[in-house]
């Protein structure tokens, strides 16, 4: 359980969500074990460390928001059924349930990619095969997120379709990359120690965690400005080499974009329960040939990269009825040159 901060709400909020995600995820799962009449060894498999887990999880969300305990099972419950339907899997001779998610890291991460829930199932030969979920509670109306990857390795590790016809391009890209985020720190740093009468060495020392938030929606508006123009000067670079790539092959680029939306795995299926106030708006399933029919036929010559705008550290691509953000973002603290980028989709209705 992470050290936490109750007089801190931001940090409080971050954690409500995590962990809520984390408790729907494994009710969702329970709820398709108990279908497939396997709650008693579902249960009885989970780790120890993971059922302790699942109970600090349990706990901080009674203290912190007591009536999602009543609604985060419903919404489970009805996305269980979503899926259930959605797969006609009554007649499908599963043999477990497992969840993959984050709080039950693996060693296999890059086989997994984004999967939370397995169920194992014997197919009419007798052998055992995975239908792999990618579960996701999200406000209605928002965008869901679908990926988050490390900055220094982004273009290497999601467009490696590349390498092959391109590999000098793509290592370029990344290592321009790469020096404009240490660049565009120490800008930053040297910038916001000199709004503070200090001098920057380097890095964050005491001269600002003495006084100063190390969390940008803490920080006064001035020096607010100040990081969010170093987030920006990031994206807009990482704007510039995804036009080129675009630009260079846009078919490979394409088929690239599978991936930020979520689809790593070829065979993901993506759940998506939207609520308002936790009140269920709807259950969205698809996979990776849905993904492409609701872009269109044309999708691979029909999208588009859009501007940014003024200081936002964002760009969007526009993809048929699919709307992909990238969004630069600190890894925790801003005060480390340790960036992620977050994709997120929001389908147009």
């Amino acid at each position: 359980m992470k050290n936490i901060d109750y007089s801190n709400q931001i940090q409080k909020e971050a954690l409500l969500n995590e962990y809520k995600g984390n408790l729907f995820e494994f009710l969702v799962a329970q709820n398709l074990a108990v279908k497939s009449s396997l709650e008693v060894d579902f249960l009885f498999n989970l780790p120890t460390e993971y059922k302790n887990r699942l109970q600090s999880y349990e706990d901080f969300i009674r203290s912190q928001g007591p009536k999602l305990l009543i609604d985060l099972p419903l919404l489970a419950s009805c996305t269980a059924d979503a899926i259930w339907n959605y797969l006609e899997i009554r007649q499908t001779r599963f043999t477990k349930w497992s969840v993959i998610g984050k709080i039950m890291a693996t060693n296999d991460n890059d086989f997994w990619n984004e999967t939370d829930i397995v169920g194992s199932f014997l197919n009419d030969s007798g052998e055992i095969k995975n239908k792999t979920f990618s579960l996701k509670l999200t406000k209605d109306h928002s965008f869901t997120n679908t990926k988050s990857a490390g900055v220094k390795s982004f273009f290497i590790k999601y467009f490696q379709a590349f390498s092959l016809q391109y590999g000098d391009l793509l290592t370029r890209q990344q290592e321009e990359l790469n020096r404009e985020v240490d660049d565009c720190f120490l800008k930053m740093g040297h910038k916001l120690y000199a709004m503070i009468d200090a001098d920057f060495q380097g890095r964050f020392d005491t001269h600002w965690s003495n006084h100063y938030s190390e969390l940008p929606g803490e920080l006064p508006e001035d020096l607010k400005i100040v990081v969010h123009e170093n987030y920006n000067r990031i994206a807009q670079k990482l704007s510039l080499f995804l036009n080129e790539l675009k630009n260079t092959d846009s078919q490979l680029f394409f088929q690239s974009l599978f991936a930020l939306c979520g689809f790593g795995h070829r065979e993901i299926i993506q759940v998506n329960c939207f609520h308002q106030d936790y009140r269920l708006k709807a259950v969205t399933i698809k996979n990776r040939d849905d993904l492409f029919n609701i872009a269109g036929k044309n999708g691979a010559n029909d999208f588009k990269i859009l501007p940014l705008k003024d200081l936002s550290s964002s760009l969007e691509i526009i993809w048929g009825d699919i709307v992909l953000q990238i969004r630069v973002k600190p890894m925790n603290k801003f005060t480390t040159a340790a960036y992620k980028i977050n994709c997120a989709i929001k389908i147009k209705s």
